[in-house]
C-alpha cells in the first residue's frame, strides 16, 4: 500500500507530494498479534479445566476414599501446565490436595485438621512427635528432592530423600 501526503513548502512556495510506503503489519503488531492468537492455543502455557470426581485418575480416587472417608469433593481441576499435567481438588472440609497426572498425591493441606496419619511417612512422624509434641501436620508436601511439611504453629520442616531434616523455618 502506497500513502500520499502533502506538504507545502514555505521557503519557495511549492507543493510538495510525499510519496511513501505503508508498512501495515510492522514488527510490533506482528508480535502483539501472534501473542493474541497463538498464545492461548499452546499447550505448554498451562490451562485449567474444570472436571467431575470422576474424570480424576483411579489412583487419586483410591487416595480420597481411603484417606479422607465421606468427605465430598467440592471442586475439582485438571491443569496443563508445561505438557505435565496435574489434579487439585478441594473437600468439603476444606482439605485441599495435589496429584500428578498418574493420580500419586504431591500436597495435602488441611485447613481444620490434621492431615491423615497414614499419608505421613514414618520418619517424619518420629521427628515431629520427638520435637513437636504439640505440633500437628496440617500440610505435606513431596517432590524429587524430599518431603516438606507444615505444623499448626506455621513451623515448616524440610526433609531429603534420607529423611534428614535440612531446613526448619517459619
Amino acid at each position: 500500500t502506497w500513502l500520499t501526503s502533502f506538504r507545502q513548502d514555505s521557503g519557495n512556495r511549492r507543493n510538495i507530494f510525499i510519496i511513501k510506503k505503508a508498512n501495515i503489519m510492522n514488527a510490533r503488531n506482528f508480535f502483539t498479534w501472534a501473542l493474541l492468537v497463538l498464545l492461548p492455543s499452546t499447550p505448554s502455557f498451562g490451562h485449567e479445566k474444570v472436571i467431575t470426581a470422576k474424570e480424576l485418575p483411579a489412583a487419586a480416587q483410591t487416595f480420597i476414599n481411603t484417606h479422607f472417608k465421606g468427605k465430598k469433593i467440592t471442586e475439582a481441576k485438571k491443569d496443563v501446565e508445561m505438557r505435565k499435567t496435574c489434579y487439585d481438588v478441594t473437600l468439603d472440609n476444606g482439605a485441599k490436595l495435589e496429584f500428578d497426572g498418574k493420580g500419586a498425591w504431591k500436597e495435602i493441606k488441611c485447613k481444620s485438621s490434621a492431615v491423615p496419619p497414614a499419608t505421613v511417612p514414618a520418619a517424619i512422624s518420629k521427628y515431629v512427635k520427638a520435637n513437636y509434641p504439640k505440633g500437628r501436620i496440617v500440610k505435606i508436601e513431596r517432590d524429587q528432592s524430599g518431603h516438606e511439611v507444615e505444623l499448626s504453629d506455621g513451623t515448616e520442616i524440610k526433609f531429603n530423600k534420607q529423611w534428614k531434616v535440612i531446613r526448619v523455618g517459619k
